[in-house]
């Protein structure tokens, strides 16, 4: 017959089976939060793929904002040389 270790009274329960008994619940909850990670390590991935691809966007946005302002602001000059302003 095995008996659970929880289901005695705690005068029973010598110091040292109750340190093994906390570290086992320790352990438990370990891996749940181990398994929660795991399963949603996929989701980072995609994550950090979307996350990369934004960053190149923007990248790829601020030189045509660059290159459009550089234009802009030299038909603004040409328009002043030609109004005299």
């Amino acid at each position: 017959v095995v008996t659970d270790p929880t289901k005695r009274s705690s005068a029973q329960v010598s110091p040292v089976e109750k340190a093994k008994m906390r570290l086992e619940i320790a352990l438990a909850s370990l891996e749940e939060v181990l398994k929660e990670k795991v399963a949603i390590a996929p989701e980072t991935d995609d994550l950090s793929k979307d996350l990369d691809t934004a960053k190149q966007k923007i990248a790829d946005l601020q030189m045509k904002n660059l290159t459009i302002a550089t234009r802009l602001d030299k038909a603004i000059d040409k328009m002043k040389v030609i109004t005299g302003d």
